[in-house]
């Protein structure tokens, strides 16, 4: 018997299990919903509307090289308008914008106007000065799409129609309509608040937390505000400051991409917004990359009658970072103080009246102090209108003008040690040639050039010491004026430095530089000229500390650089440890570097420093220099007096260039390096007041004696050293002496100078030429001197006194 077969399960049973086993999920995802979120999504049930909103980053800070702070951030309060609590009841929003101005100009706060039109004391409406391009993108087709000659008045009226507040008083629509244009050009809407006013004192705050009621959308948020060290006067040049955005500066950010934009389609929320600030030249503007922060975003829910239910972060924001400087806030103080005592002393100069100086770090090119004298408070320039008022006007001394690093001046004999370096690399001449019998004048077929001194037949070392004029000017007509110019090239005169703040280029002599200019050919006195530092030659300061400092390296340049180390927001992170390229490399031998650097210690013991160096406790290499900058019997000004030096001599650590615009004559530049140099080598050091203390802290005069009278400290000696009965270098010093007629090509270690070597001809040996030689460079072949030939006539001449 066949058994029964089962039954196979009908497609229907099966379908029946599948709408089981979904109707189950079902009820579990509900359980997940009701039960285990129910809390989430009840009250985004709740919410009807959702909107983001942007949170500002702070600004990272700025610290000198000891981690003090020179720029950073403090807690403020601002006002703002959010436009997600706004009433938009036809007329409401003028209406509150007019009453909340109204409170702040009462009690004397003030209030963000960008608008490029100001209403007079007569009822005129006139564009502001200065204002070329906030003008014209006021009038453009993205705006009020007027013509370019529209008047003040008819931007006006475009504006009073444009936000609805035509009627009002003239006063009342320029108050809304520069508010109502501030919102627009900063794309005001629900996720994007506007600030009516920054930094509102305590007492505003507590006032508008009370009456914000009456305004919706009106509120006082927590921000943060910019803040500079309590002295104002340490670095302002060097710092910068913030500021709004000018037209220019929006315009190129719209241009670059780097404006805010909030279109989904290419977001940027961390862009410039119309009203946003920036830094403002100095390290402020150099290292804004570094130091703007980025937006973040949170989410508001909110329910059908407008209140929020919630918040969610959604794009964290991101603090600036803090950049470490290289500058030493001791050393800069020292500078500014020395700086302002000696020009002020300096009272035989009538036309001296500012100055620079500029310190950098030998072995790595970082700049250590750079001051300029006029100065300013930068605390007060951002604070007081009159201040900033009187500071803009003075075009005479001109204190914002940073003369450190955009000021090019007429240099003089510090130039010299470059030629001495020049000619004994490329063996026109040894340490011991003497090139010209000096008797007070160097003549060259008609062109005449006066000297310091009766030099008579000075070698390299005597002829740096003392400055002779005649011995440079035969100089450089050997070495030929090609060379010289690719020498200066290789140690950054009339070259950038690369220095992260603005500069200015500066100018090198050259035949080219000198044909653009005056139209003629070069002569052969031109380059005498330049030789000493004189004709076209206009270096900056860090130009010279620069120089200085290639010279102390051995001839090997470095990148000058403000820029220590970045680390993140909090400090603790570092993020870059800047290390300075090599610029160039002149490949000089050890030998010519060794003559040189004792040339220059020799102008401190027994030349046209040792007035100021001659006992110094540090062994250092200097050069002073006094430059003709005109014809001062014509009523011309008086000359640049300038200092460079470096110490010390037997491990170079620092390098100092002081430069005093019409200084003339004496020891004042002199004085600067050396209250620079006790600062650094902690000889002396100066307290907040300007007071002269040891090391042991009690008060000393300009010659280092201890002031035991407690009336005496409240007025210490405030004068700058006066100069030895020494001559200052218009009168020749003793030559060197017991040291043979020639001196030997050895490079001084800080040890007992070598006696000469019985080849008293020899010459340094040529170095390879380097594989980044600029255009012109030197090939180090061959040492023939040249034999001058006939020369063409210069009308031009000059001197120069010092040296």
């Amino acid at each position: 018997m066949e058994k029964p077969k089962m039954r196979r399960p009908g497609r229907f049973a099966i379908c029946i299990l599948l709408v089981l086993l979904v109707f189950t999920g079902f009820e579990l995802r509900l359980v997940q919903w009701q039960l285990v979120d129910g809390d989430k999504y009840e009250q985004q049930a709740l919410s009807d509307l959702t909107d983001t909103i942007e949170i500002d980053a702070a600004r990272g800070e700025i610290w000198d090289s000891d981690g003090n702070v020179l720029a950073g951030n403090r807690t403020s309060y601002d006002v703002i308008y959010n436009a997600l609590y706004m009433d938009y009841t036809r007329g409401k929003r003028n209406a509150t914008i007019l009453e909340v101005v109204d409170l702040l100009e009462e009690y004397g706060e003030e209030w963000v106007d960008r608008l490029p039109i100001e209403l007079t004391e007569e009822g005129e409406y006139v564009f502001k000065e200065d204002s070329e391009s906030e003008i014209a993108r006021l009038k453009s087709k993205d705006m009020l799409n007027l013509a370019d000659y529209a008047t003040a008045d008819d931007c006006m009226n475009e504006l009073a129609k444009l936000y609805g507040c035509q009627g009002l008083s003239r006063r009342d629509i320029r108050t809304i309509t520069s508010v109502r244009y501030g919102m627009t050009m900063d794309g005001y809407s629900r996720h994007n608040p506007y600030t009516i006013a920054k930094d509102i004192s305590p007492d505003m705050v507590g006032i508008i937390s009370q009456v914000s009621s009456q305004w919706p959308g009106i509120e006082v948020r927590v921000s943060v505000t910019r803040y500079n060290g309590e002295d104002g006067t340490l670095a302002p040049h060097v710092l910068g400051m913030v500021g709004a955005l000018s037209g220019e500066q929006y315009e190129k950010a719209v241009e670059n991409g780097t404006a805010y934009s909030s279109k989904s389609s290419n977001p940027n929320i961390s862009g410039y917004k119309w009203a946003d600030v920036m830094g403002q030249g100095g390290a402020e503007a150099a290292f804004e990359s570094e130091l703007r922060g980025k937006r973040g975003q949170q989410s508001v829910f909110t329910d059908e009658d407008g209140n929020v239910v919630s918040t969610a972060l959604t794009v964290q924001p991101e603090e600036g970072h803090t950049v470490q400087l290289t500058l030493d806030s001791d050393l800069q103080r020292v500078a500014n103080l020395s700086l302002e005592k000696n020009i002020k002393g300096n009272t035989e100069a009538k036309g001296c009246v500012a100055g620079a100086a500029v310190v950098l770090d030998v072995k790595n090119f970082g700049v250590l102090a750079c001051s300029t004298y006029p100065s300013y408070d930068l605390n007060r320039y951002l604070s007081d209108n009159k201040y900033y008022n009187e500071l803009q006007k003075d075009e005479e001394a001109k204190p914002l003008f940073n003369r450190a690093l955009g000021g090019s001046f007429v240099p003089g004999s510090v130039f010299k040690p470059l030629v001495a370096i020049a000619g004994l690399q490329e063996r026109t001449f040894s340490a011991g040639t003497a090139l010209y019998n000096c008797n007070r004048m160097f003549e060259y077929y008609d062109l005449r050039l006066g000297c310091t001194g009766a030099h008579g037949f000075a070698n390299v070392y005597q002829a740096l010491a003392n400055s002779c004029n005649a011995y440079f000017c035969q100089a450089g007509l050997d070495i030929t004026i090609a060379k010289l110019d690719a020498y200066a090239e290789y140690f950054g005169l009339g070259q950038y430095t690369g220095v992260e703040l603005y500069e200015a280029q500066g100018i090198m002599s050259s035949p080219q530089e000198y044909m653009m200019t005056y139209g003629t050919p070069w002569t052969d006195g031109n380059t005498a000229q330049t030789a000493i530092g004189q004709l076209d030659n206009h270096f900056t300061p860090i130009q010279l500390a620069t120089y200085c400092a290639t010279i102390a390296n051995g001839g090997v340049r470095k990148q000058a650089h403000f820029l220590d180390k970045v680390y993140d927001y909090t400090g603790q992170e570092l993020l870059q440890d800047f290390q300075a390229p090599v610029v160039a490399d002149a490949g000089i031998s050890s030998d010519v570097m060794g003559v040189v650097w004792e040339a220059m210690r020799q102008v401190c013991t027994q030349g046209t420093a040792r007035d100021v160096f001659g006992d110094y406790r540090v062994a250092l290499a200097a050069k002073t220099g006094t430059a003709e900058t005109s014809d001062r019997e014509s009523g011309g000004t008086e000359p640049n007096l300038s200092f460079i030096c470096f110490a010390p001599l037997d491990d170079p650590q620092i390098a100092v260039a002081v430069m005093l615009e019409y200084g003339n004559d004496g020891p004042y530049a002199k004085n600067v390096a050396k209250d620079i140099l006790d600062q650094y080598f902690g000889f002396y050091t100066w307290d907040e007041d300007g007071n002269r203390r040891n090391p042991e802290g009690k008060l000393v005069d300009e010659d280092g004696k201890v002031i035991e009278d407690d009336e005496d400290e409240d007025n210490p000696s405030s004068q700058p050293e006066e100069s030895s009965s020494e001559p200052e270098g218009d009168v020749s010093p003793s030559p060197t002496p017991s040291r043979g007629n020639d001196i030997p090509d050895a490079p001084y270690t800080g040890g007992e100078v070598p006696s000469a070597p019985e080849d008293q001809e020899e010459e340094p040996s040529p170095s390879p030429k380097p594989s980044n030689a600029p255009s012109g460079a030197p090939y180090y072949k061959g040492g023939a001197k040249k034999d001058g030939g006939d020369v063409s006539n210069s009308p031009e001449s000059s001197s120069d006194p010092e040296g």
